[in-house]
């Protein structure tokens, strides 16, 4: 069986490809370069790495994970304004999505769904009516990088060999810090009332050394 390989060595591979393409005076992303010159410095290091968001989605068909409106707030979401922090260049190899609903009445007010959500048990979406049928979009540095991929692709229960609610990018890609950056789904019809939603991108980011 092939071993997966981790998002650190496909970091890696990927950047330092960039320095080669320059040694041989090839087209290279100077950015690539940049970070690459930065590692074998010792000025960066790569560290594993995972954003993520907690929304209410009730009765809606759109839901938007990451939004320009957010905030960072530990058990809602850790990225603020829908951008990595400054001089983060994150690969992300993996998402994780998960979902759970509401047991009793919708808080009525926001600083209620707050300590509501920081206090729920997410599962596999196939426990919320509706969730697999949709779609999702990956969206960042002004490019698609994932397009109406099926949600079936989260539903992974009884498969001991990867967790709950994840899905490995075919072809891993990079996310700056200097664009926002966007996880939509699209259901065919609105999310139960009491839905909740979390979604994760994993991975491996730049941290300073």
């Amino acid at each position: 069986m092939n071993m997966r390989k981790s998002s650190r060595s496909q970091f890696l591979e990927i950047v330092n490809a960039h320095l080669s393409l320059r040694d041989q005076a090839k087209k290279y992303d100077p950015a690539m370069v940049k970070v690459a010159e930065g590692i074998k410095e010792s000025r960066l290091q790569l560290a594993d790495a995972a954003y993520y968001a907690t929304k209410f989605a009730g009765n809606k068909a759109t839901i938007q994970l990451f939004e320009t409106q957010d905030s960072k707030e530990i058990g809602i979401t850790n990225v603020t304004q829908a951008k990595l922090q400054k001089d983060r260049l994150f690969l992300c190899n993996r998402i994780i999505l998960l979902a759970a609903t509401i047991e009793g009445d919708i808080p009525d007010s926001d600083s209620n769904l707050k300590k509501l959500l920081k206090q729920s048990n997410f599962d596999s979406i196939k426990k919320v009516s509706g969730l697999q049928n949709g779609v999702f979009t990956l969206t960042a540095n002004k490019k698609l990088i994932i397009d109406e991929r099926p949600m079936q692709e989260f539903v992974t229960d009884g498969n001991a060999h990867v967790n709950v609610g994840t899905y490995f990018l075919e072809s891993p890609r990079f996310i700056r810090d200097d664009e926002e950056f966007e996880f939509q789904i699209e259901l065919g019809e609105d999310a139960p009332e009491k839905t909740i939603i979390k979604v994760v991108l994993a991975g491996t980011s730049t941290v300073p050394a």
